[in-house]
C-alpha cells in the first residue's frame, strides 16, 4: 500500500471510520494531508477502488466507512509500531520451508551449545535446523525479534575453535493443516541485520515429524521475552 494512501486511511480512522460512518469533504481531507483538494479526492477514489473503504456522496462531501480490508491494514500498522516501541510480547510470522546448507546443524551440535540448550530450554535439539524463508513484509517483525532480549547462549572454545554467542527465542510452529509443535525455538547466531531465513531448532526432526517438504508454509509464533 502506498504511504499516502495509508496516511489517508489513518486520518479517516482517527475520525472514527473504523467504528462508524465519517462525513468528510475533500477540502477538509486535503488540509489534514497538506495536499491539493484534487489529490485528496483521488486518494479517496483509490481507497475505494482497492476495497479499503466504502463511500457515498453526501451534501458537502462524502460518507466513508472503512472496510475489513482497511481495518486489517491499520491493525498491521498498529502491531508494527508495538514492535518498534517494545510493547508487543509475541510476534507472528509466516515462512516457507527450504533446504539449508547444513551449517546450522554443525554449529548447534557442539557440546558447548548443547549443554546450554539443555539448561535454558530443558530439551536437547535435533542436530539440524528447520529453515523458513520469510516474506519482505516480515522485515519489521524479524528486526523486532533481533532487538528483543531473547535467551543468550554464551560463546565458547572447542576443538581449537571459537564459537560465538547466539540468541534463542522460544516459539511455536504451526502447519497450514493446523498441526502444532510447541517445543521449538528460533536461533539467531549473532545480532546481524535482517536476513530472510530463520533457523528453527526442536527436540524432534521436524521434516519427518510433520511429513513436510520444501515450499510448504508455516506460521511461527515467537515469544519475545527472555525466559
Amino acid at each position: 500500500m502506498r504511504p499516502i494512501l495509508l496516511e489517508t486511511l489513518k486520518i479517516l480512522a482517527l475520525q472514527g471510520g473504523t467504528r462508524h460512518s465519517v462525513h468528510i469533504s475533500s477540502t477538509e481531507l486535503a488540509e489534514k494531508l497538506e495536499i491539493s483538494q484534487q489529490s485528496a479526492s483521488r486518494h479517496i477514489i483509490n481507497l475505494e477502488k482497492e476495497n479499503y473503504i466504502q463511500k457515498s456522496y453526501a451534501q458537502g462531501g462524502q460518507i466513508v466507512n472503512i472496510n475489513e480490508k482497511g481495518i486489517a491494514i491499520l491493525r498491521k500498522e498498529f502491531t508494527e509500531y508495538g514492535l518498534i516501541f517494545g510493547t508487543e510480547r509475541n510476534v507472528e510470522m509466516l515462512g516457507t520451508l527450504e533446504t539449508g546448507l547444513g551449517e546450522g546443524g554443525y554449529y548447534i551440535s557442539k557440546g558447548g551449545y548443547m549443554k546450554q540448550f539443555n539448561q535454558k530450554l530443558s530439551w536437547e535439539p535435533y542436530k539440524g535446523t528447520f529453515n523458513l524463508r520469510l516474506n519482505d513484509d516480515e522485515v519489521p517483525k524479524i528486526e523486532a525479534m533481533k532487538a528483543a532480549e531473547g535467551i543468550l547462549i554464551e560463546g565458547f572454545e572447542e576443538e581449537g575453535r571459537t564459537f560465538g554467542k547466539a540468541w534463542i527465542f522460544k516459539c511455536t510452529l504451526e502447519t497450514n493443516k493446523g498441526e502444532l509443535i510447541k517445543k521449538c525455538a528460533i536461533i539467531s547466531p549473532k545480532r546481524t541485520h535482517y536476513k530472510r531465513v530463520v533457523e528453527i531448532i526442536s527436540p524432534v526432526f521436524l521434516r519427518k515429524e510433520l511429513d513436510v517438504k520444501d515450499g510448504d508454509e508455516f506460521k511461527i509464533n515467537v515469544d519475545l521475552g527472555d525466559s
